[in-house]
């Protein structure tokens, strides 16, 4: 399409997230750019910054992105916090300002941290998309979190809910709320399949040996331990660990001679890893802010094929069933649950299963229903004014 039928434009609000690991945002983007001029508005933590190694694909998604740059927080420097109200309020003087954002008739945001942004879409139309329970990213409940989300759920025109729990909450205070889960892209993951496996390849020399991999990040949330003594109880194979891991928790696997921590790697290519991989897993704790997740890895593992283990989760649980997502919560268990999902991994008729699901989750669906909901609420000069596939 041309530019001369980019009739409207759509602002991407977030906190520090663009350059992050690829997420629901980005496979968002990839769709609303066909239909809209996009422009991200994005906190950058640090100067230099140089991400994970994603940032030329994030920049490839949209058409501009404008980045406010802010200090590393931290304990041991409380009065960075500050600081950075101050530079975030300067820079935004101006971003705000731009004609990117000022051209922009709808918005799409998960920021919850600072919401003075605000005061600048009072004309625009709002999308709110709540990706997970933010309150319950730490154990201390903060309570300007929930206000600052409370304030942005009543304000937005569409509310989109991960989970049916944080749809259940939402709903309660805008009825324009929506359930659309995390989804795969299914193109891309079924490419897994049919990879042709090279010595070039980082997993090559392990191609023998049954692996069992997991893609996401390493934070609070997922329960290391867990991953740490199932390997220990299942000393044959191999725990292939990919994401961006807390300093903290990187000292409990890196002495486990069958786990293999390989650090971040961009979205392009993770197929040279998950080809090699027997079985996905999920192995996240069973608390407070996971009974909101919908994890994008279980729709990723499924989609490339695989077999899945995970824990408990409300948002996993659905799709139980054996040789397709099995649960387990323990070490024992867990790790025998793997060596069951390993054996029945080249089952076709439960690959076929798998795909499946994948399909029925895709992001294209989910990339429809919203803009199809962008075009109920938003006007009817959207369909005409968009892009296009």
């Amino acid at each position: 399409m041309t530019e001369q039928t980019r009739k409207h434009s759509i602002s991407i609000v977030t906190y520090g997230g663009w350059f992050n690991t690829f997420q629901r945002p980005h496979h968002f983007a990839r769709y609303l750019t066909n239909r809209f001029n996009t422009n991200v508005v994005n906190n950058i933590v640090g100067l230099p910054f140089r991400g994970y190694g994603y940032m030329a694909e994030q920049k490839q998604l949209v058409d501009k992105i404008s980045n406010i740059y802010i200090l590393k927080e931290g304990d041991r420097f409380p009065l960075v916090k500050s600081v950075n109200n101050i530079l975030i309020k300067l820079q935004s003087h101006f971003k705000y300002r731009m004609p990117e954002f000022r051209e922009s008739e709808i918005i799409y945001t998960w920021h919850i941290e600072d919401i003075n942004y605000l005061r600048h879409c009072r004309e625009k139309f709002l999308i709110y998309d709540a990706m997970d329970d933010w309150a319950a990213f730490s154990e201390k409940i903060d309570q300007r979190l929930i206000d600052n989300e409370n304030e942005l759920v009543a304000r937005a025109d569409i509310v989109l809910a991960v989970s049916r729990k944080l749809y259940e909450k939402h709903r309660l205070l805008n009825k324009n709320t929506y359930l659309v889960p995390n989804g795969v892209d299914t193109n891309f993951f079924a490419g897994a399949l049919t990879f042709q496996k090279g010595e070039g390849d980082p997993l090559y020399r392990y191609k023998d040996r049954p692996i069992a991999g997991y893609v996401g990040g390493i934070h609070d949330w997922v329960d290391v331990e867990l991953i740490v003594e199932t390997a220990k109880l299942r000393k044959e194979t191999l725990f292939v660990l990919i994401g961006p891991a807390l300093r903290t928790l990187k000292p409990k696997f890196e002495g486990v001679e069958n786990i293999l921590y390989l650090g971040p790697k961009p979205y392009s290519e993770l197929l040279r890893y998950v080809s090699y991989f027997d079985v996905g897993i999920i192995p996240f704790k069973l608390n407070l802010l996971n009974e909101s997740t919908n994890p994008i890895k279980l729709y990723e593992y499924l989609g490339a094929g695989l077999p899945v283990v995970s824990t408990g989760m409300r948002e996993v649980r659905q799709y139980a069933a054996d040789g397709i997502v099995t649960i387990a919560d323990d070490p024992v268990t867990f790790s025998a649950k793997i060596a069951e999902a390993i054996a029945l991994a080249d089952n076709p008729l439960l690959i076929k299963e798998r795909l499946k699901i994948a399909e029925q989750n895709s992001w294209k669906s989910r990339a429809e229903m919203l803009l199809g909901l962008i075009e109920t609420k938003f006007g009817s000069g959207f369909a005409a004014g968009g892009r296009g596939d």
